[in-house]
């Protein structure tokens, strides 16, 4: 594997364990302190069954400003907080898996 193909697919590894690291301390923190918010944004009572892949419905939710629906303003607020940190780890993780195909691709 080359230096450029090996760096591609790191970088791609630590995008999803920062990703997934700052999505779950937002669940987390969603479903203790703010539970009106949590079922707004539809999330089921067991969040712990949900998959990394499951990300993509909370990127979802943040993107459009669903959030906003809400009537738990301290919730909307806490959303609004995470929200730019959230879809920017998302968009990065996006863009290293994009790199690490190519690199992949063009080194065959």
């Amino acid at each position: 594997m080359k230096p450029v193909t090996a760096s591609a697919c790191v970088l791609f590894a630590i995008a999803i364990a920062i990703e997934t690291v700052v999505w779950i301390t937002f669940l987390r923190g969603l479903k203790s302190r703010h539970p009106q918010q949590w079922m707004h944004a539809a999330q089921p009572a067991r969040w712990h069954d949900r998959t990394v892949l499951s990300a993509r419905s909370t990127m979802l939710y943040l993107l459009t400003r669903e959030f906003m629906g809400s009537i738990d303003e301290a919730g909307a607020r806490y959303c609004s907080r995470y929200r730019a940190i959230l879809l920017l780890a998302y968009w990065c993780t996006v863009g290293a898996g994009i790199a690490a195909v190519v690199a992949l691709a063009v080194e065959s």
